[in-house]
């Protein structure tokens, strides 16, 4: 029992430490947003008393600047806070008599920096709620029973729809931050690899497996090993739902999709569509999403002609048109 008095101690000593570091990095991270609230309001008023065009401009590029600090600093905090939920104790040998634990920084800053990447590149929380609603309806029409599995579920957006909707569901991500800010908001979330996720499924026990903007983060063998293992652990009618920029759309294939270094490569519809067919999916279909919207889309003049330049320009812009994304829909039968 003695033998056992100096390691309760030393965790008790972690933890104390744990808790004062992550309180006062609270405050003064509190601090700093004041602060730029502070500063934000007042360019904001400075803006209203300006006329002069080059104060204006430059007004609004310091607004753009404190946009970016709110954005990096929401990532920090979000980081920290979940670097002090999973990092593990300090090995019981390692005896300090103030302990102030070291979150590893290569670790925390690739978190923070790609949350931050995120919140700016693929808009806000508002935004994806309002583009995933409609995929609301397409699980309402599967057979209940069974819970929802969201496979890279990001800041918990798909999560709350499916909450609000009354649909057991469950989250899966790789990133500590991600997970600690969907738990925070109360739903269920899990820090673990997707494949090991959905290996650890028994079959036909999930209703659906959703996988947005995620699919095109994976190597080619980990994506059909994903198709295969949904397959397996889906129920009798259920569904497959995979969002990813669009590969067709040369705008994306060709710009915005090399944004984020964590890509892999686009992927083609045509090749979603049959890859999902090849593992034994039915009545799949891949919907183009996100239709951009520009003014100067050409159209065909039927009076004067088209030479072959114009019409394979006419041509080629359907491919810059078409959804900015895709989504797979493809149902495991009956």
């Amino acid at each position: 029992m003695n033998s056992l008095i100096p390691k309760i101690k030393l965790i008790v000593r972690k933890l104390t430490g744990a808790a004062q570091l992550e309180e006062r990095m609270n405050v003064r991270l509190t601090e700093i947003q004041e602060n730029i609230t502070d500063l934000s309001q007042k360019i904001e008023t400075l803006v209203g008393k300006v006329e002069h065009e080059d104060l204006v401009n430059e007004v609004k590029g310091l607004e753009k600047k404190i946009d970016v600090a709110f954005s990096q600093l929401s990532s920090v905090q979000r980081g920290l806070m979940a670097e002090s939920r999973t990092s593990p104790l300090p090995k019981e040998e390692i005896v300090d008599n103030n302990p102030t634990p070291t979150p590893p920084l290569d670790r925390l800053a690739a978190e923070t920096v790609y949350a931050s990447i995120e919140d700016k590149l693929r808009g806000s929380s508002e935004e994806i709620r309002n583009r995933q609603s409609g995929y609301i309806k397409l699980l309402e029409n599967v057979p209940s029973g069974k819970s929802v599995v969201d496979l890279g579920c990001g800041r918990g957006e798909f999560l709350e729809l499916l909450s609000e909707s009354g649909i057991d569901s469950l989250g899966v991500d790789s990133s500590a931050v991600a997970v600690a800010e969907c738990q925070e908001k109360g739903f269920e979330a899990k820090k673990m690899d997707l494949l090991d996720y959905l290996s650890s499924c028994e079959d036909e026990s999930l209703r659906a497996v959703v996988s947005f903007q995620v699919l095109e983060h994976l190597s080619f063998p980990s994506l059909i090993q994903v198709l295969a293992e949904s397959f397996r652990a889906l129920m009798p009618g259920g569904i497959f739902l995979g969002e990813t920029p669009n590969g067709a759309n040369l705008a994306v294939g060709g710009s915005t999709f090399w944004l984020d270094h964590t890509h892999v490569r686009p992927l083609h519809p045509e090749l979603l569509k049959h890859l999902a067919e090849f593992y034994g999916f039915t009545d799949v279909r891949v919907d183009l999403v996100s239709q951009p919207e520009v003014p100067w889309k050409l159209e065909p003049d039927e009076d004067k002609g088209n030479s072959s330049y114009a019409e394979a320009i006419i041509g080629l812009q359907e491919y810059v048109l078409s959804g900015q994304d895709a989504l797979l829909v493809a149902y495991r039968p009956n």
